[in-house]
């Protein structure tokens, strides 16, 4: 049938301009950042997660870099200071503490007495001690020595027995330890860093120096066959040392000065002193100082420059501190004017100047000296003026310097606090 002779169907719907969606149509809304507050709030946990997460990041790296830092600081303190950490930081806090005066001492007579900044040892016939500015005493112990000698470094003292084979070192805490040598011990100098050098004669020559370090380990030992050794000393850097020689040639007593690195057995470097022997070898850091009857002589480590004073008369009293070095010379048979010379520990001389009066006992100290003689202390500056004086009583045997007009003399029973009034 032709298609125009089809019957139209009608369904009872109205013809629509528009076509009808159909059913399975979905509308989907074009979404912006500013009309989606439906999903930012479902988002805000998944950003609260996440920044949890970088908190916890951010204090585990801050931890972390502290105790890189902390671990950098120690290191670096370990490599900085002279002895361990735990000891460095145990000899500044023994430093302070005060005691209340006279104190009494053991022993019937004063050796000596080593002053530091905040404290000091005394050594006795019987014992040695340390005490600290204040006057607190912390450590007291009896040697054993017939005859003991001691010498000191910022951190350790060694006091040893000249032809005895032992030696004890002390810090400002006690005893350290003992060190036990196969041959007598004729000299010995202890370094801030705890290394320690003896001298000995041993029956194959005539001196052997050995060098330990803290732990008693040896770091270097030279042989003299012929010459004897009266005095060591070591270098700041623990890597080099300084040995006063004697020897006889033709009936006469040849001295000299020789330093030795510890890669070699023969000297870096050598001084003829004639005739003269050396009474002291001290180190003051860039360098050391060499004293003769009448010299005294300046030395670096590095370029072994020289640098001399000459002075009449005799040595008397030759004193070494942060301050500098002071030497005095007098003449043999008039002790009551004394000459005294100032020397920085780089080896420049400051001044010098006369101080009449017999001198028991004398140090330069907070830049000034001070000087104790049969009854009375006086304090003179740099220049020799007198600052101030006092009379102290009797008996002064020596004197350790506790403040710009405090000084503790000892006799030998007690030690005394002395107040030297300005004017």
């Amino acid at each position: 049938m032709p298609d125009y002779r089809r019957k139209k169907v009608h369904t009872g719907k109205r013809p629509s301009a528009k076509p009808e969606k159909q059913k399975n149509e979905i509308n989907i809304p074009v979404r912006r950042k500013k009309d989606k507050p439906e999903e930012q709030a479902e988002q805000t946990p998944i950003h609260i997660i996440r920044g949890k997460k970088g908190e916890r990041r951010k204090k585990i790296y801050v931890l972390l870099g502290c105790v890189a830092v902390i671990a950098a600081v120690l290191i670096t303190l370990s490599v900085i200071l002279p002895v361990s950490l735990f000891e460095s930081a145990q000899n500044f806090f023994l430093s302070f503490g005060t005691g209340s005066f006279p104190i009494d001492i053991s022993g019937n007579a004063v050796v000596d007495c080593e002053p530091k900044d905040n404290y000091y040892y005394l050594v006795t016939d019987t014992s040695i001690m340390a005490f600290t500015n204040g006057g607190k005493r912390r450590f007291s112990y009896v040697h054993g020595f017939s005859s003991p000698i001691i010498a000191s470094s910022e951190t350790r003292a060694i006091i040893f027995d000249q032809g005895k084979n032992t030696a004890t070192i002390y810090n400002l805490a006690g005893e350290v330890s003992t060190v036990q040598s196969d041959y007598p011990i004729i000299a010995a100098d202890i370094a801030k860093n705890g290394e320690y050098a003896l001298v000995t004669k041993q029956n194959s020559s005539a001196a052997t120096v050995t060098v330990n370090n803290r732990n008693g380990k040896q770091l270097y030992n030279i042989n003299f066959a012929r010459d004897m050794v009266n005095n060591v000393d070591i270098a700041s850097s623990g890597k080099k040392i300084a040995v006063s020689t004697l020897n006889a040639e033709a009936g006469k007593m040849v001295s000299s000065v020789r330093v030795y690195d510890f890669n070699s057995a023969d000297p870096v470097y050598s001084l003829d002193l004639g005739q003269d022997p050396v009474y002291d070898i001290e180190n003051t850091g860039s360098g050391f100082f060499v004293a003769t009857h009448n010299k005294v002589r300046y030395i670096k480590w590095s370029d072994r420059s020289v640098t001399e004073y000459g002075f009449e008369g005799s040595i008397s009293y030759l004193r070494y501190s942060s301050s500098g070095v002071l030497a005095v010379y007098n003449k043999t048979n008039d002790k009551s004017i004394n000459n005294a010379v100032l020397i920085s520990n780089s080896g420049k001389k400051i001044s010098e100047f006369e101080i009449k009066g017999a001198i028991s006992d004398i140090r330069f100290a907070k830049g000034r000296v001070y000087a104790m003689g049969d009854n009375k202390i006086t304090i003179y500056d740099k220049n020799g003026g007198q600052l101030s004086s006092c009379n102290y009583g009797f008996g002064g045997v020596k004197i350790a310097v506790t403040g710009s007009n405090t000084v503790c003399v000892m006799t030998d029973s007690q030690i005394k606090k002395v107040v030297i009034d300005k004017g």
